[in-house]
């Protein structure tokens, strides 16, 4: 019997320490975090992305969902949960978890930011600022980019300011931050920029050459021998005035694409 004993010791004590260990590190690894229990009337499968709407607890179905609550789990490190819900779902918006992803908004690397797409509970690349869940851990590489799969992501659910990559034009960069649910001090400031020198630049060019021009109509009614000089001037304040307008929308674009 004490030969037995040692032997269990030595052997199988340690290979059940194993096994605990890599149990509790397979909970871990599927959800890090503290989940929370919520009804949820609709099918939910693990990874589906969940927002907060109206009162309800629902999939996310349109991008950057700025009421992201978080991601269904069904093993979590801790868990919260309310007894007196009969259908419920464990949710989790903290830590390492899998969630729905597709490619349809371009290849997921590790690194980038995911949000919410028009498809329920799936989750897609974030291109722009926006509300987001958390940083892909790994890549996510399909054939077809409408396939749906789960990528580990650490959870971080926030607004996020994403800048634009590459170059760009003014008509793009306006239509980005018109399409943004979310636009960050910087970005927001450079479009209030941009709009002020526009204006300003107009309005000098038009209160310039109305000045200018009323005088050299005045002027020409009380000379008309010198009607070529007053036309030139005319029309150089003209030159002028489209000058300064052209120069404002430029420092305009610059504002928007630097």
């Amino acid at each position: 019997m004490k030969y037995c004993s040692i032997t269990f010791k030595l052997f199988l004590y340690p290979i059940l320490v194993l096994a605990l260990t890599f149990i509790s590190y397979k909970a871990l690894a599927l959800s890090s975090g503290t989940a929370f229990s919520v009804p949820i009337e609709s099918e939910a499968p693990v990874g589906s992305i969940i927002s907060y709407t109206t009162g309800k607890y629902v999939l996310a179905f349109k991008n950057y969902d700025e009421n992201i609550f978080g991601v269904v789990t069904d093993v979590a490190a801790t868990s919260v949960e309310d007894i007196n819900l009969e259908k419920y779902k464990l949710v989790v918006n903290s830590g390492e978890t899998p969630v729905l992803v597709t490619n349809k908004n371009g290849e997921i690397k590790k690194g980038d930011f995911i949000t919410s797409s028009e498809t329920p509970g799936v989750g897609m690349k974030a291109t722009q600022s926006g509300q987001v869940i958390g940083i892909a851990l790994e890549d996510f590489v399909t054939a077809n980019n409408d396939e749906v799969g789960l990528v580990a992501v650490f959870m971080n659910v926030k607004s996020q300011f994403i800048a634009l990559s590459g170059t760009t034009n003014v008509l793009s960069a306006l239509k980005a931050g018109l399409e943004s649910p979310f636009l960050s001090p910087i970005i927001t400031l450079r479009y209030i920029l941009a709009a002020l020198v526009t204006g300003a630049s107009f309005v000098i060019g038009f209160v310039s050459f109305g000045r200018i021009s009323g005088s050299s109509v005045e002027a020409l009614g009380r000379n008309p021998l010198a009607g070529g000089s007053i036309k030139r001037v005319v029309f150089f304040n003209f030159l002028l005035t489209f000058s300064i307008m052209l120069g404002g929308l430029f420092i305009a674009y610059l504002i928007l694409i630097m």
